[in-house]
This record gives C-alpha cells, sequence and structure tokens, in this order.
C-alpha cells in the first residue's frame, strides 16, 4: 500500500505535537492562524504544498528556538 503524501505529513505534525507538548489549537493558531487546523487535518483535510511549507517552517523555528533555550525535550 502507498503512503500518501498528506498522510506523512500529517504523522510529522503529529509526532511534533507530542514531542513538544504542544496544544492542537495553540500550534494551529501560532503556524498558520487556524486554530482548527489539527482538527480539519485529523479529520482528512489534505493540506497545500504552501500549508505544507509554512507548517513545516514554523515547526523548524520551534525546534532551533529550543536547541537555542537549551531544552532537553527531544525534537523529530
Amino acid at each position: 500500500m502507498t503512503t500518501r503524501y498528506s498522510d506523512e505529513f500529517q504523522t510529522e505534525v503529529e509526532d511534533f505535537l507530542a514531542s513538544t507538548r504542544m496544544k492542537a489549537t495553540d500550534f494551529g493558531r501560532e503556524s498558520l492562524g487556524d486554530p482548527n487546523f489539527i482538527r480539519h487535518l485529523r479529520k482528512g483535510r489534505s493540506p497545500t504544498l504552501v500549508t505544507a511549507d509554512r507548517v513545516r517552517a514554523f515547526m523548524e523555528k520551534v525546534r532551533q528556538s529550543r536547541q537555542a533555550s537549551g531544552k532537553r525535550t527531544k525534537l523529530p
């Protein structure tokens, strides 16, 4: 069975949420200005490539910020 890009993206986001313990609504609000983004993603929403790029850039920014601050949370 082939894995869809949107499934891989959702797994990446879910792993990030778990490792950072960030609330789904906070993630959506901070990354895209949409507190319902994760709820819609979990219900099958397939994000555009532009949206996926914005979300990934946000996750990278959070990772870099946490590394710079010395937080010991393991991030994907």
